[in-house]
């Protein structure tokens, strides 16, 4: 089977786009948590943020899906290499994604436990406005919708995690059934070689008697060869 042109490969040049990407989004979070996490600019990077982490996801779908409608016309250890690295581009979009709602988690989290003047971690009432910093222009709801938020990107990470992992099994039994045909193939090569090995003995055992019963009949033919001397002496002799 042969390889398809590697030169201009729209499937290669669509892998590169999605690595671009995902430098992007780690660029961008690192610029992000440099930021107050309630000024505007951190409001305005996180929002771009996630629109730009759901991309990366719909990308890597993409290319995954274009993978395995051209894997025909790859040999294995290519359709094989480029899985790997689109399984690698998953794992950092699950890592991306972690990275994002941890922040976010922690920003909530300090929103909603933020204390104005007492030791209460807890209150009765969730809607008490004691509850949110008065520098924080989040309301409860707002907070509440972005806890939302977080859970669903948690939910899709986790999805696409497993997703890796289950591939990652399939290729490892694909391997296991690769190893188990070449170990048949060796057990009937050894079996041929064995057999070869047999009857390569019984000839060599063969040619030696032959060349034992040629030895044993040498005398015989020079007794024949000095008799018949001897009847042409006598014959001319007479």
């Amino acid at each position: 089977m042969a390889l398809i042109n590697i030169d201009g490969d729209p499937w290669l040049s669509d892998l590169d786009a999605c690595e671009r990407l995902s430098n992007e989004i780690q660029s961008q979070l690192v610029t992000r948590n440099r930021q107050g996490q309630f000024s505007r600019e951190y409001s305005s990077m996180s929002g771009q943020v996630r629109v730009r982490l759901k991309q990366f996801g719909t990308e890597l779908e993409q290319l995954d899906k274009k993978l395995r409608y051209i894997s025909s016309s790859l040999t294995s250890a290519e359709a094989e290499r480029r899985q790997r690295q689109v399984e690698a581009l998953q794992s950092k979009h699950v890592q991306l994604k972690k990275q994002f709602s941890a922040v976010e988690a922690s920003t909530e989290r300090a929103s909603l436990f933020a204390d104005s003047g007492s030791n209460r971690l807890f209150d009765d009432d969730d809607d008490d406005p004691a509850l949110i910093r008065p520098e924080s222009s989040y309301t409860v709801t707002d907070l509440r919708a972005q806890q939302t938020r977080i859970l669903e990107d948690q939910n899709e990470g986790l999805e696409a995690l497993s997703k890796v992992i289950s591939r990652q099994k399939v290729l490892a039994s694909q391997i296991g059934n690769e190893v188990d045909r070449h170990n048949e193939i060796l057990d009937d090569l050894a079996d041929t070689m064995e057999t070869t090995d047999s009857r390569l003995n019984r000839e060599t055992r063969q040619i030696g008697a032959v060349t034992e019963q040629d030895s044993s009949t040498r005398g015989y033919w020079v007794v024949i060869g000095v008799l018949a001397l001897a009847i042409v002496l006598v014959s001319i002799l007479l």
